[in-house]
Formats: C-alpha cells, structure tokens, sequence
C-alpha cells in the first residue's frame, strides 16, 4: 500500500509539473507575440518618421540613373560612338542602382515582422547601417551625426532587426532633442565599445538634456517628454534589450544633453565567426 501511495503522489506531482511547464511555455510565446507586435508598430511608427528624408534620398540615385540613361541613348545614337565614355556611364548607373537597392533593403529590413530570433548579430555593423539609414534624417534637421566603432568585435547573440530597432529609437531621440539648439552646435554621436564581457552601443546628442524628475522614468510605458508622444519607443527598447539579457539606461552629461547606452553579452568569437570577420577586413 505504502509503494501505491508513493506511486500515486509521484504521478500527481509529474502531472502538476507537466501542467506548469506547459502554462509557462503558453505564457512565454504570448509574451514573445507581444513585444513582436509592439516592436512592429514602433518600427513602423519610427520609419514613418524618416519617409520624407529617405524619399529624397532614394529619388537622388533613381534621378541619377535617368540623367545616365538619356546621356547613354544620346551617344548610342552619335555618329561616332565613345565607348569609353559610355562605359563610364553604365558603371555610374550600376553605382547609383546599388546606392539605391541598399536603401530599399534596409528600409524592408526595418519594417519585416517577427518574432524574436537568436543568431550571431554584429552590433558595429548594426551601427553603420543605422547610421546610414538616418543620416539623410539628420541632415535634414541640420545635425552632425558621428560614428565611432571601439569595439574589436561587436559580435552578441540576439535579433538584428529588434537591436537595430533599439539604436534607431535612442538616434530619433537624440535627434529631436536637439530641435531648439543652434543648427551650428547640433552634434549627435553614435559609438560602439567592449565593455567587460558585453558590447556596449551609446547615443549622445548635446540638446536640452533630461529633467531630472523624469530621467528615472523616461523607460516607463505610455510616459513621454514629447507633446505627441506615446511613450512607446524607449518602453519597448528597454524591453527588448532584457530579452537580449542585457541593460539599458540613461544619463545627462556634465557639458549639457543626454547619452543612453545600452549593452548586450558579447558572443564568444568560433572560428566561424573569426574567418567572417577577417574576411569582412580583407573586402
């Protein structure tokens, strides 16, 4: 009778235990539909942002492939045909149609929806694209965006597209805290450094700063500094910089403005990741 009981309290507890995993299993996958559906309206929220600026930046190249493709029809139809200079013309139009496909992609990049993937991910390359991506937005508002890449490998393991969405957020912040500052001294500076064992990405701009009865809550849902603010964008970054086991947070610089950094657990380096690397180097 004894065995019977014990038995019997095993296969209750194996139950209960199967049962809680599987509640908590359902409750983790709402949890990650969640932030992918929050983070994909914020990125598409930001992106709407940037449509007046990368519409004139991608109509630059496409308007550079017509004047190419005129010049070219009037020299095909010359006399005499320059094939050097025609040569010239079509290199300058594969040039401006490259220009223009990477903005696309990284325009389509930004605005895929997801859930959260895990993969090697390059926070110096996520650095560069992102500042790419907004430079046409931040010559528009007269800024001065810099790139510093201290880091010797920016490798973590997380989601390009959500860390990505996390730096475009802090550089549309910083941008528009700089709006009553003298064009001549908006300067705003993205850099990249190996912190301890994580990567660390910061954004400093030298605008108003932050009040400092606010600086504890500017990562809190739904509150804003901006008149027509959701209060979504940093909420959500911080968000998914905890599911990357990671830390964000925010602080006013003694010389004026604000710097947000957030770091992530940098990925032991395989061989794999090295050959990619110095391949990258060598291009």
């Amino acid at each position: 009778m004894v065995a019977i009981a014990v038995i019997l309290l095993l296969s209750v507890l194996t139950a209960g235990l199967l049962l809680e995993h599987r509640r908590r299993y359902r409750a983790e996958m709402a949890a990650r539909q969640y932030l992918a559906t929050m983070a994909h309206m914020d990125r598409r929220a930001a992106m709407g942002e940037l449509t007046t600026s990368l519409a004139h930046e991608l109509n630059q190249p496409l308007a550079a492939i017509l004047r190419n493709a005129e010049a070219a029809r009037l020299l095909l139809r010359a006399a005499s045909l320059n094939r050097e200079e025609l040569i010239d013309i079509v290199d300058d139009i594969r040039r401006d149609d490259r220009r223009a496909s990477e903005l696309i992609r990284r325009m389509r990049s930004m605005l895929v929806r997801g859930e959260l993937e895990t993969q090697p991910v390059d926070l110096n390359q996520v650095a560069r694209d992102t500042v790419e991506l907004v430079t046409p937005e931040a010559s528009f508002k007269g800024v001065q965006m810099d790139l510093i890449v201290t880091a010797p490998s920016g490798v973590v393991t997380g989601d390009r597209v959500h860390l990505q969405q996390v730096l475009l957020n802090l550089i549309l912040n910083g941008l528009d805290a700089m709006a009553n500052v003298a064009s001549d001294h908006r300067r705003l500076l993205v850099r990249t450094a190996a912190v301890g064992g994580n990567v660390e990405v910061s954004v400093t701009d030298n605008g108003r700063g932050i009040e400092s009865g606010t600086l504890a809550r500017i990562f809190e849902p739904f509150f804003s500094t901006k008149r027509d603010g959701m209060g979504l964008g940093l909420s959500i970054s911080r968000t998914i910089v905890d599911a990357h086991d990671g830390r964000i947070a925010a602080a006013n610089n003694d010389a004026g403005g604000a710097t947000i950094t957030f770091t992530i657990p940098a990925r032991a380096a395989s061989r794999e990741d090295r050959f990619h690397e110095a391949q990258r180097r060598a291009s």
